[in-house]
């Protein structure tokens, strides 16, 4: 692992992509903690997130590609309400309302969230592979998205919009001869 002179004109950025990481090395975290506002810790293997209370300065966060789970956002038990970017593209979220939750508890303050090529994300954009996704199943995400996370101004590739009218799921419409609901899909 390459570490920053202190001297570096950039200290307030660390960025250690693809070093194997499985939590961030204690002198790592005194070292950088109290001057980072900028942590990039993509293509690593992530499993402990707890040390990221201690960067009370960190503005914008990218763990993209750490097969991240709900779980790991659990290890972090203190909010970051300085946090304004989250970016958590191609792991492994799973479930929409965990998720959400958990972001909107840890990270209250979030603008900008990005969660491309996740299972929980149908972002059209085929990131994961054998997408299936319709446009209204992205609507249906980035309205509850947005309706979560009330200072969320920008999610995955663009500007939020909130409406308070969408769809539950599955469509149901009512066969016209004895009135029985019947289940459609929208191709």
């Amino acid at each position: 692992m390459e570490v920053l002179d202190d001297d570096d004109k950039y200290s307030e950025q660390l960025i250690l992509v693809q070093q194997n990481l499985r939590t961030l090395p204690a002198e790592v975290v005194q070292r950088y903690a109290e001057i980072t506002e900028h942590l990039d810790l993509s293509h690593n293997c992530l499993k402990d997130l707890s040390w990221l209370a201690e960067f009370e300065q960190l503005r914008y966060l990218v763990l993209d590609c750490n097969r991240l789970h709900e779980s790991q956002l659990r290890t972090l038990t203190v909010p970051l309400p300085q946090l304004e970017v989250l970016m958590l593209n191609k792991n492994e979220f799973s479930d929409l309302t965990a998720t959400v939750r958990l972001i909107k508890r840890l990270f209250p303050n979030i603008q900008y969230l990005s969660l491309h090529g996740n299972p929980i994300c149908p972002d059209g954009l085929h990131l994961q592979p054998f997408s299936s996704y319709l446009d209204y199943d992205y609507a249906y995400y980035s309205n509850f998205i947005a309706q979560s996370l009330h200072k969320l101004k920008f999610l995955d590739h663009a500007l939020v919009k909130r409406s308070f009218t969408y769809e539950s799921f599955p469509i149901k419409r009512y066969d016209r001869a004895d009135n029985s609901p019947v289940t459609t899909t929208r191709l």
